[in-house]
């Protein structure tokens, strides 16, 4: 075949790409594909921030399990569509995609998307997830029995500890149901069990402590204690509670002996806040007889000459430093 013959046929064959390229581009709904990108891509991102990472998944507990299906039942008949309408391989969306103008909030590629969607195997992350919550199950459970319970101030680490192991575990079962969880499920529950009549022991002997007697100012602790609780009132998103519920704060009181210095000028080494020590019990709504108790701080705004005085400008909780006590045991309010 001649050099001519050979080069008309590859202009022949670009000629044809272009065309059929043309062709399946016209083909493509611009709006629904823009529409079906966007859709499918944010379902990939979610997967990918809060399904593939084992810390986000075990910070939402239980409610994982709802928010997968939820998200389920939206991916797999978009996916469906995705397929029928652009092709079942990533390659092929990516033609049929070519030319179109991304969405600012879009994150991936029609194709990037297209091939995250398609890879995913859902009964495989499935079994990921039941994996997992048995690994969580079983710290809870090891970190339930090591505590001492004697110890009055961990028998409720203890116990909510041995409890989170009952909830992790049903978690696995759930996620996988011919899992053989049951002799893990019914170990824990009975070490709540055991525990439950300590911890209502340590309940009763728990009490109030009051303002602490040493605190030598500047300011008044009842009058602290009460600025405390106002911030706390109109600044309800303080650090994350570690309690799972509702929190309204009704009782407080200075732990601190004196204010101490947060930050200081980098040069002059003068304070430019003042942070106070206060212990603060919440109310909720999963029981009544019952108030959340944190340690928390309380910091004074930041700027050169502060006073250690309120208003409080920052709270947070120290953490691990919480327990529950009976709300009869809080003075009068």
């Amino acid at each position: 075949m001649s050099q001519m013959n050979l080069r008309n046929m590859s202009v022949a064959f670009g000629i044809a790409g272009i065309l059929c390229a043309a062709s399946a581009q016209a083909q493509v709904d611009k709006k629904q594909a823009k529409e079906d990108w966007k859709a499918l891509s944010a379902l990939c991102a979610k997967y990918q921030d809060e399904f593939q990472s084992e810390s986000a998944c075990k910070k939402k507990g239980a409610a994982v399990y709802d928010e997968w299906q939820a998200w389920k039942k939206e991916f797999e008949p978009l996916v469906a569509t995705f397929k029928s309408r652009y092709g079942p391989r990533h390659i092929e969306v990516g033609e049929k995609f070519e030319g179109l103008e991304k969405p600012l909030d879009v994150r991936f590629d029609a194709w990037q998307a297209a091939n995250i969607a398609y890879d995913l195997d859902l009964a495989r992350e499935e079994q990921r997830f039941a994996e997992w919550a048995v690994k969580w199950g079983k710290d809870a459970h090891r970190t339930a029995t090591q505590l001492k319970a004697e110890d009055r101030e961990k028998v409720e680490r203890k116990l909510t500890r041995a409890e989170e192991a009952v909830r992790y575990f049903k978690l696995a079962k759930q996620w996988n149901p011919a899992g053989d969880y049951d002799e893990y499920i019914e170990q824990s529950q009975a070490l709540v069990e055991e525990v439950k009549p300590l911890w209502k022991k340590a309940l009763d002997e728990l009490t109030w402590p009051g303002h602490n007697a040493d605190f030598t100012g500047p300011g008044q602790p009842d009058e602290l204690a009460a600025a405390a609780l106002d911030f706390l009132r109109k600044n309800p998103t303080w650090s994350k509670p570690e309690y799972d519920d509702e929190h309204t704060p009704v009782a407080a009181c200075v732990t601190a002996t004196t204010w101490e210095v947060s930050k200081k000028a980098p040069l002059t080494e003068q304070p430019t806040q003042y942070s106070l020590d206060v212990l603060v019990a919440f109310t909720g709504k999963s029981d009544p007889e019952l108030v959340y108790v944190y340690n928390m701080v309380l910091y004074t705004r930041e700027e050169a000459g502060v006073p250690k005085e309120p208003p409080f400008h920052f709270a947070n909780s120290r953490q691990y430093a919480c327990y529950r006590m009976l709300k009869a045991k809080l003075p009068a309010q």
